[in-house]
């Protein structure tokens, strides 16, 4: 990495690892400085309501957000430059649509159960991922029916199941009563609120094995930026890379969407600005993201918690702020043309 890039590397982590800290403070109930000193000198585990507050419901929540996005970002890069398309990102292959879909499913068929536990694990949750796991095989075997380019027909897959899982969706939708329909809607805007311990974990094992995959691979998804053929002519193995990228981050992103529901535009918005900073080599665009991912989604879930009276879900926010950064590329940069092209 050049020693520009280390130094932007650097200032980079401390400033999100700034963003993050900064993040707990943030919520309906104020700290004081009393309060966070308190808080900073004394177990975490003391009764006290702000130690309580911190400890229990934002330290977690925020660190919650600092992996979903750290793992949202790192999805975007590599699917980005596999699919050689700026627009690309972990949504775009109907993953978190699939599991919109088993989610709903779950409200409709299981009313009592789906807020209890099988084997350790929410059913909710094991809902979400077997239906985004679900929607990835489909979408892989859909891309597999005829030869042909595989991202492009693994791209178009993606689109045609996440519109079959809308259209799913909608259907819960009408044959749903009111209550059920609230609780669905407000899991599919996106939420940390509903955090678990286990939560984090479970994002982590599956974000640092794709993490070092991605790094170990990452002369090979420079060359796959180019073209195919540049990449096979280089001596990389094309489809191994390719299909072990997308099943490792297809496997993340079900992962999170299980655990935070469907958060968008983090996987778009984050590779742009990494890109911007970094440039286009993937490795410092790839530890670039995660941290920007990671300080983004933790600041963004701040934000919707200093709403009074309600807990907001993140994925409002998200989308809000992903909505304008896409007027902001249509406005300043070729992307449609560019997508186009790839």
């Amino acid at each position: 990495m050049p020693p520009r890039s280390l130094a932007r590397f650097a200032l980079l982590a401390s400033g999100a690892a700034t963003v993050v800290v900064a993040a707990t403070l943030l919520g309906p109930t104020p700290l004081s400085w009393e309060d966070i000193r308190q808080v900073s000198v004394r177990p975490w585990f003391t009764g006290e309501a702000p130690t309580q507050v911190f400890w229990h419901i934002r330290v977690p929540r925020t660190l919650l957000g600092a992996v979903a996005g750290a793992g949202l970002a790192i999805g975007g890069v590599v699917l980005q430059a596999l699919f050689r398309n700026p627009l690309a990102e972990p949504y775009t292959l109907g993953l978190a649509s699939g599991a919109s879909l088993a989610a709903a499913c779950g409200f409709l068929f299981l009313p009592d159960g789906v807020r209890g536990n099988f084997a350790g694990i929410p059913t909710l949750v094991l809902c979400a991922f077997l239906g985004a796991a679900g929607a990835m095989a489909l979408v892989y075997g859909l891309s597999r029916v005829r030869a042909g380019r595989d991202t492009d027909r693994l791209l178009l897959a993606g689109v045609c199941v996440a519109y079959l899982c809308a259209a799913g969706v909608l259907l819960i939708f009408f044959f749903s009563d009111r209550a059920v329909t609230l609780d669905t809607v407000f899991w599919m805007m996106g939420a940390l609120g509903r955090q678990r311990p286990q939560a984090i974990f479970e994002i982590l094992l599956v974000l640092v094995p794709t993490l070092v995959f991605v790094a170990w691979k990452h002369r090979a998804l420079d060359l796959l930026a180019l073209s195919d053929d540049v990449a096979a002519t280089r001596g990389v193995s094309v489809g191994r890379v390719m299909w072990g990228s997308y099943v490792l981050v297809g496997t993340l992103t079900a992962v999170i969407v299980a655990n935070c529901g469907p958060i968008g535009f983090v996987g778009l918005m984050i590779p742009h600005i990494s890109r911007a900073l970094f440039g286009v080599r993937t490795l410092p665009l790839l530890l670039g993201g995660a941290l920007l991912g990671a300080a983004f989604l933790s600041l963004c879930d701040g934000l919707a918690r200093l709403l009074p009276q309600a807990d907001l879900p993140v994925g409002v926010v998200t989308n809000v702020l992903g909505a304008a950064f896409f007027f902001y590329l249509l406005a300043t940069r070729d992307v449609v043309h560019t997508a186009a092209r790839n």
